[in-house]
């Protein structure tokens, strides 16, 4: 088999998008992947999870519609029915990123790969030659040391996509992001849900003002959320299971039919553990050009450990397209500063850029904070969904932009006009000189912005 210019271990967001940024640029690519390309992205992940949202969102919408005057009586979710149209929403992606690859000519190699050369990747009784390597084994669920959990065989994402019967009650053990938007999608569907965080709020990582909001709007859809909540205990009984929590110095149970992990995941070196890679807690050690201790061995995405690096898949197909640039002789770096950051709940939240806490501990005095709440919005009023706002995060005299953060219907789309005014490093100024469409939720940005000049027009201050 003749040599490939790069070899990418992985098929997933930051793999499959290497592969296609190699292929487009003329490099000879192969790219190996054990299951469907995609990863768990595009399979179990990011994409079958949104489907369901939209699936459970629309149901909700249907059943909560007097104010829009629907009127529904005797209205059912049937679960497997959403399941096969998430099945087939991932199909055709699975399909379109395989014509992708093939119609760039980037070879596609089905099975178990293992790193073992910097120049070699073995395929069952095949070896894979390349000048260049790339390791993107993505991550896996992490499993807390909680006595009794793995007996009680919780539910991942992979399980909780693929339930055909909606349970009563659901414990989620974890308020991350996983955790959350799984928690919304079976609350949506009439599932009692209760979600154990152990830190005082859940999305750590997120403006604690902003989780507040998302906390009380989840609380209204039933969504029970229990912060500082240790567990340290699950037992399962027949189709019971039940968990024991710590919370506030007191002991507290609760009981459901299924217990689902929402704490996060790990990194996967499946195929990479005996390649050498200096690694750390979080997964394998690189530089800002994703270079491996390893000449001629790069690694990208969830299996990496850079702790600036959040694991998200728009995130590893950027440093996809960094490895495969710095491989092909260009200057290319990878830079974290301005990186949008959605959860899909609903109501959505998304962010990037620093958070007030953060703005303030690096700039003191010469931060600001500006609101625009969508209760003033005439678009988010036709809509019937007011709760959330627009929050500017500003420093210096001129009032640079240096963080945004909203919560709200469309959130993981308004969030995009912020990343962009933060990448241009603009300032409120500039958001303000922007003629933005009326009636829009894209409108909260530059209200946001007035506000944070002290010109507000539709707010009071």
């Amino acid at each position: 088999m003749a040599t490939y210019d790069i070899a990418i271990l992985g098929g997933g967001p930051g793999g499959y998008v290497a592969a296609l940024h190699a292929a487009v640029k003329g490099a000879k690519v192969a790219l190996v992947e054990r299951d469907r390309v995609g990863g768990i992205c595009v399979t179990v992940g990011c994409i079958p999870s949104k489907a369901l949202l939209d699936s459970s969102h629309a149901y909700w919408v249907t059943t909560h519609g007097e104010d829009h005057g629907i009127h529904v009586e005797g209205a059912r979710f049937e679960l497997p029915k959403a399941v096969a149209r998430k099945d087939r929403v991932v199909a055709q992606l699975v399909s379109g990123v395989e014509a992708l690859l093939k119609g760039r000519k980037a070879d596609l190699i089905k099975g178990e790969g293992t790193v073992v050369s910097p120049t070699q990747i073995r395929v069952g009784s095949q070896t894979v030659d390349a000048k260049a390597l790339i390791v993107a084994t993505g991550s896996k669920v992490g499993i807390p040391p909680i006595k009794g959990l793995a007996e009680a065989k919780p539910l991942d994402n992979v399980g909780a996509l693929a339930l055909t019967e909606i349970p009563r009650r659901l414990i989620v053990i974890g308020g991350g992001a996983v955790g959350l938007e799984l928690g919304t999608f079976f609350s949506e569907i009439g599932s009692d849900v209760t979600v154990l965080e152990m830190l005082p709020q859940p999305i750590a990582y997120a403006d604690a003002e902003i989780v507040r909001a998302l906390v009380r709007a989840l609380e209204q859809r039933g969504v029970k959320v229990r912060t500082n909540a240790k567990v340290t205990e699950v037992k399962r009984n027949g189709s019971v299971v039940s968990v024991s929590a710590e919370i506030d110095g007191k002991q507290e149970s609760f009981e459901g039919e299924h217990v689902l992990l929402g704490a996060g995941r790990v990194a996967n070196l499946s195929g990479a553990e005996q390649a050498g890679f200096t690694t750390n807690r979080l997964g394998i050690t690189v530089d800002d050009r994703m270079r491996t201790n390893i000449s001629g061995v790069w690694a990208i995405g969830d299996c990496i450990g850079d702790p600036r690096a959040p694991k998200l898949a728009h995130v590893a197909s950027a440093q996809g397209e960094v490895a495969v640039d710095t491989i092909l002789g260009e200057d290319a770096v990878m830079s974290y500063d301005v990186t949008p950051n959605v959860v899909y709940t609903h109501p959505e939240v998304a962010q990037v850029g620093l958070t007030e806490a953060q703005a303030k501990e690096k700039y003191g005095g010469d931060m600001k904070v500006a609101r625009y709440n969508f209760r003033a919005s005439g678009r988010a009023l036709a809509l019937g969904e007011v709760d959330g706002l627009t929050k500017i995060v500003t420093a210096g005299k001129d009032q640079r932009i240096v963080g945004v953060h909203i919560v709200g219907p469309q959130a993981s789309e308004l969030i995009a006009e912020a990343t962009l005014a933060m990448r241009l490093e603009a300032t409120v100024e500039d958001v303000i000189a922007t003629i933005h469409a009326h009636p829009t939720l894209a409108e909260s940005f530059r209200e946001a912005a007035l506000s944070a000049a002290g010109r507000p027009i539709h707010s009071p201050r």
